[in-house]
């Protein structure tokens, strides 16, 4: 069986990080750009920086100025991040929802007809098909598989690869919805390799 291969990922982490980087530098630079510019003005007027009359008005302006410059770029720095993590978050929720699959032979997948006979008796479990417990004729028991049409694997619980085979399954039994886990759509396993939508 082969499994789906997934797109390649989006420099988004570095992008941030640049931004990040260049947020601070700006921050930083604003700073010495207020100091270049109110340190002549000041001891123009009030004499040398370094006498406490004119330093008072050499803190007060530059550290003013600077206030005021930060002002957008905090604003910029909140939408920024507000963003970032509203991006994370819709990737995790969309993350959550996407079922795993790989792509199994149909002929591997078809249970034998004593099986889809025991079925066509039953009521389906969701329309399409049944979802049961399966013991298989070497023994093992497989929880939560969903049978397709009565006839096919479709989908395991839980699971990362298909471990067994259509055929190998002796006997299946209803699933108990009141010992079920609650199910997750990102712990199944698809087999016929149709892929979550994006």
């Amino acid at each position: 069986m082969t499994t789906q291969t997934t797109a390649p990922k989006k420099p988004g982490g570095t992008q941030t990080i640049l931004w990040w980087v260049v947020w601070i530098l700006f921050t930083i630079g604003s700073f010495f750009v207020a100091a270049a510019i109110w340190t002549p003005i000041i001891a123009k007027h009030f004499g040398s920086v370094r006498e406490t009359r004119a330093s008072i008005f050499w803190v007060v302006s530059v550290f003013g100025t600077w206030m005021i410059i930060l002002v957008p770029l905090i604003v910029l720095m909140y939408s920024k991040v507000d963003k970032v993590y509203e991006d994370a978050r819709n990737k995790r929720e969309k993350n959550a929802n996407r079922f795993r699959s790989i792509l199994v032979e149909p002929s591997k997948r078809m249970v034998p007809a004593a099986i889809t006979e025991k079925l066509s008796a039953w009521p389906q479990t969701i329309e399409g098909g049944h979802l049961v417990n399966a013991r298989l004729k070497d023994g093992r028991s497989i929880p939560n598989i969903f049978i397709s049409g009565k006839k096919e694997v479709l989908g395991v619980y839980d699971a990362t690869e298909f471990l067994f085979e259509g055929r190998d399954i002796a006997e299946v039994e209803p699933v108990d919805f009141k010992k079920t886990p609650a199910f997750l759509p990102h712990f199944w396993l698809r087999l016929d390799g149709v892929s979550a939508p994006v």
